[in-house]
């Protein structure tokens, strides 16, 4: 065991930490967002919420959301599928962050604003979180293991 008991599931592997969770939930903002804002309201709160999302967006989004999906779920009944996508769950999660700051990019290009008009403080904050979880998905020890492991899968009974 490389990390202290506590960091293990009742599965003996790693469970994921709550940073990761975090970083789920920011590279998943945009769904979250556009989930909220069909909740029943009156509607003027949520239209600064609906105004948020950008539909361009959302795919960076659903590029993270398997990820989330099999961390979830991950446990030894979990199907063939979670098995084969939590390996490449930082590749994944990176090219999520990666193609959001992309199209940011071209977003900001095609505005036809000068840049200093164009990046503001929101703009400067979500571009370094995007670049900062690139580098603690590929900097983390912590990660780089957790996504070695799954649980074994459970042993099918045969009938006869």
């Amino acid at each position: 065991m490389l990390y202290p008991p506590s960091r293990y599931d009742e599965h003996l592997v790693l469970k994921v930490p709550a940073t990761l969770w975090l970083t789920l939930a920011f590279l998943l903002r945009h769904l979250f967002l556009l989930g909220i804002t069909f909740m029943p309201t009156t509607g003027d709160e949520i239209r600064v919420l609906r105004d948020l999302v950008q539909p361009e967006y959302l795919i960076a989004d659903l590029i993270a959301l398997p990820v989330l999906v099999v961390a979830v779920r991950r446990r030894p009944q979990a199907p063939d599928w979670m098995r084969r996508v939590w390996p490449a769950g930082r590749a994944l999660l990176s090219a999520s962050a990666a193609l959001y700051l992309g199209l940011l990019t071209t977003h900001l290009a095609r505005s036809g604003q000068p840049l200093i008009v164009a990046i503001d403080e929101a703009v400067v904050i979500s571009a370094l979180l995007n670049l900062a979880v690139i580098a603690y998905l590929w900097r983390s020890p912590l990660l780089r293991d957790l996504f070695k492991e799954f649980p074994a899968p459970v042993a099918r009974r045969q009938t006869r």
